[in-house]
């Protein structure tokens, strides 16, 4: 039986139909009372919208990533692995809008690969997705409030300046995003490219001065042989 929102989410809807539908975990089992909620049908309707936008070539291989992962969840940050695959859809637009054709998704290994390859005039592009996920502390703190009274809710109160921990996290994904890049070889390679998407913790996204300074600290990573760009906050 077709979901009623298969019409609006047509893509979203494949990535159901093609996955387990009985398991319990199956991220889209309550996806009708999910749109109910404030704010969620706006951001589903992008993610369709970006979903769409990949070629037929593109999105067959998009699902042999992402299929498995919906349901995997995490007794803490839920289903941040299937959010980080679908992260990799922006990967494929970024390169759309560099002007790249023939973009494809790379099939994963265990020894690890870059996420995209494409043609970019004559020359071959790679791209590594990666996605910085809010700290610890702030879904330990996410997770007591769900727990507690409103009254005996903790304020996450703001915060100027990017902290050492948030730069470690960083830093460590752009490495292991240049190791997948260089250890793929393939003839014509002239671009290699991380892609960074973060979500900052409410206590820094709530001032611009910590973006802006975000914004400077990438700049600062990327060297010779890589480029290190960020995804708009």
């Amino acid at each position: 039986m077709e979901a009623i929102w298969a019409n609006n989410f047509p893509r979203l809807y494949e990535l159901y139909h093609e996955s387990e539908q009985p398991n319990e975990a199956n991220y889209f089992a309550t996806f009708h009372e999910d749109l109910k909620k404030p704010c969620a049908q706006p951001l589903y309707e992008r993610l369709e919208e970006e979903l769409e936008q990949l070629d037929s070539d593109a999105w067959w291989g998009f699902k042999q990533k992402v299929l498995r992962y919906i349901t995997i969840i995490d007794s803490r940050r839920g289903y941040s692995q299937l959010f980080d695959f679908f992260n990799e859809a922006k990967g494929y637009l970024y390169l759309k809008s560099e002007g790249c054709e023939e973009i494809r998704f790379i099939p994963e290994e265990t020894n690890g690969t870059p996420d995209l390859i494409a043609r970019c005039g004559g020359s071959v592009c790679l791209l590594e997705v990666k996605t910085v996920n809010k700290s610890k502390d702030e879904i330990n703190i996410i997770k007591a409030n769900s727990e507690r009274p409103v009254v005996r809710m903790q304020v996450i109160e703001g915060r100027l300046g990017l902290d050492d921990s948030l730069k470690r996290r960083i830093t460590r994904k752009i490495n292991k995003a240049k190791k997948q890049l260089m250890s793929y070889v393939c003839d014509g390679i002239q671009r290699r490219i991380v892609y960074l998407i973060i979500h900052l913790d409410i206590a820094l996204a709530s001032d611009s001065r910590n973006r802006d300074e975000l914004v400077a600290y990438i700049d600062e990573q990327g060297d010779e042989q890589i480029e290190v760009r960020l995804c708009g906050l």
